[in-house]
């Protein structure tokens, strides 16, 4: 089989008909299980894979697997090291949903900032008092510290200097130079922690998941800062975020990420009032729900035909392509 998706958020009308265009065999198997997983992987040349994990020992088990294409931004739920060592090219959909992430990220910190539910509860109550929450610092000149600076944090820090903020950025992986030239003024980690008043994170997991912000970088930044998560939930230690939230270390948490989706169980911080949670519903529209299928699958057909990769995330030695 040329082509298997296994994204259990599909339907896989748009990839079957992508893939059938052009000449190349389709099957649908939905995966919800690691069990599923493993039976549905089987003889496909290219996966289409969602946010079940894709461990190395399964890819060892595919000899005939030559792709992985994540039905996401991010691609931390696959074995990458391992695909590369076996020659597999993984890919992810690109930038089908930067322009949404990027309006749910401002949409976040104008709610956190002018403390929106507060105001909603305040009248939902029966209230009618303008300063029940207390009266919000003004956005202009505050210091917003993007941390990744790639297709959405740029996108980002257009839409916040919209609003008169200061920009500065952090990004392990893009150059000072390029970061000033997306309109962003370069800083290092220290530096960013130490100045920014919002902190809004765009990098993707580390490599071995351990969090970029922890109880270290919590007591370098400036007392009152509002953080903005709407990337991965392993970059921020929760342990290490609530009591810094208590002491007022943290004014506030903005988040559509979540240790666990969905949730085990109700935690304290869902009724917090300096909180705000979203269900990870940052990527979605009708824009994105149809470009995230054809994305996917045009990136598949491209490279089973001989074609260069759009949204490739590793580059293997040797690839199984080439046979």
């Amino acid at each position: 089989m040329d082509i298997v998706c296994t994204d259990e958020s599909s339907d896989g009308v748009i990839e079957q008909q992508v893939a059938e265009a052009a000449g190349l065999t389709f099957a649908f198997r939905p995966c919800r299980t690691p069990a599923e997983l493993v039976e549905a992987s089987q003889e496909a040349r290219a996966l289409l894979v969602g946010l079940l994990p894709l461990p190395g020992d399964l890819l060892r088990q595919r000899p005939e697997l030559k792709l992985i294409v994540a039905c996401s931004t991010g691609w931390d739920h696959i074995d990458v090291a391992a695909a590369t060592e076996l020659g597999i090219l993984v890919c992810n959909a690109g930038d089908y949903c930067a322009d949404e992430v990027a309006d749910h990220t401002l949409l976040l910190l104008l709610a956190a900032w002018r403390k929106l539910p507060l105001l909603t509860a305040e009248v939902r109550q029966g209230g009618w008092n303008f300063d029940c929450a207390g009266a919000p610092r003004p956005l202009k000149d505050t210091v917003l510290g993007i941390m990744g600076v790639g297709r959405i944090g740029s996108r980002v820090a257009q839409r916040a200097k919209a609003f008169g903020l200061r920009v500065i950025g952090y990004d392990p992986f893009v150059p000072p130079d390029q970061i000033a030239a997306r309109g962003l003024e370069p800083v290092s980690l220290s530096q960013l922690l130490a100045q920014a008043e919002i902190i809004s994170l765009h990098l993707p997991s580390q490599a071995d998941k351990q969090p970029v912000l922890g109880q270290a970088a919590f007591a370098q930044m400036r007392p009152g800062v509002l953080l903005i998560n709407v990337s991965r939930a392993d970059l921020v230690d929760m342990a290490a975020a609530r009591p810094s939230l208590e002491s007022g270390q943290l004014s506030g948490l903005a988040l559509d990420v979540w240790p666990t989706e969905p949730p085990v169980t109700l935690d304290p911080l869902f009724d917090h009032p300096q909180v705000i949670i979203t269900p990870h519903a940052a990527w979605y529209s009708t824009h994105s729900v149809r470009a995230l299928h054809q994305r996917t699958a045009e990136e598949a057909v491209r490279v089973l035909l001989g074609q260069a990769s759009r949204f490739a995330v590793n580059r293997p030695a040797v690839s199984r392509l080439a046979h």
